[in-house]
């Protein structure tokens, strides 16, 4: 019923994102060539980076951020398409890769001067940056990124995935949703370089190792298409 979330959705289903081979121009229309469940999860990539503030006294940099889980949902989609999830569930990998790090936006914004002491604890120990939250303010961007998506009312498996997503090894029975996150996150790290402090690799669990069967560095070249793949995701960008 939003005309301009309505104007936006039908902006991304008409992009190479998706390459239908004719033009949709209403939601109903695109419910039946891509799918509810697909729909709903670009109507929630939209409306994450709707919200998210462009500036912070934290000097949290928003492009770096988008950029870094737009490669990461690429690298997602493409990994749990070679792992045989049906194309009617990427969208879930998508929308999962794309808030697994929201909560170090609301950690930027709110809580400015902790995130930067967490930061140099990051950098002069070289130790994920979750592990140096914990020690600054007593909880990490996971949980409060699981906190905010709960407030959100998304999906139990969504809300699971951004709270384990560095926590994968303790988790009895990870979804293979769960270790995909996992291993995305980290090939994006590798791929993107320095972030200031955000680009430290986790030891990757033995849970996920043998699921994925390559080291994580190997991952990237696996992947058919992946350049063209994170371009397309840019689309997500351009639209807001």
């Amino acid at each position: 019923l939003d005309p301009v979330l309505t104007m936006k959705v039908l902006k991304l289903v008409n992009s190479a994102y998706f390459g239908l081979s004719r033009e949709v121009t209403s939601v109903k229309h695109s419910v039946v060539y891509v799918g509810i469940n697909t729909i709903k999860n670009v109507a929630i990539s939209i409306a994450a980076i709707g919200v998210l503030p462009h500036t912070s006294s934290s000097g949290y940099n928003l492009d770096q951020f988008l950029q870094h889980s737009l490669s990461t949902a690429a690298i997602a989609r493409l990994l749990a398409r070679s792992k045989g999830v049906p194309e009617s569930d990427l969208g879930d990998y998508f929308v999962a890769s794309l808030l697994h790090d929201i909560g170090q936006m609301v950690v930027g914004q709110y809580m400015p001067e902790e995130f930067q002491s967490a930061l140099a604890i990051c950098n002069e120990r070289e130790i994920p940056i979750c592990e140096a939250e914990r020690e600054i303010f007593g909880i990490d961007h996971a949980e409060i990124g699981a906190m905010l998506a709960e407030s959100w009312q998304l999906p139990a498996a969504l809300i699971s995935c951004i709270r384990n997503h560095h926590q994968v090894g303790e988790l009895e029975e990870p979804t293979v949703l769960e270790k995909t996150i996992f291993i995305a996150n980290q090939v994006s790290k590798l791929m993107g370089g320095d972030r200031s402090g955000l680009s430290q690799q986790e030891p990757v669990p033995e849970v996920v190792s043998s699921w994925l069967g390559m080291p994580v560095s190997e991952v990237a070249d696996s992947l058919n298409g992946l350049d063209e793949e994170i371009e397309k995701c840019n689309i997500f960008i351009q639209n807001n």
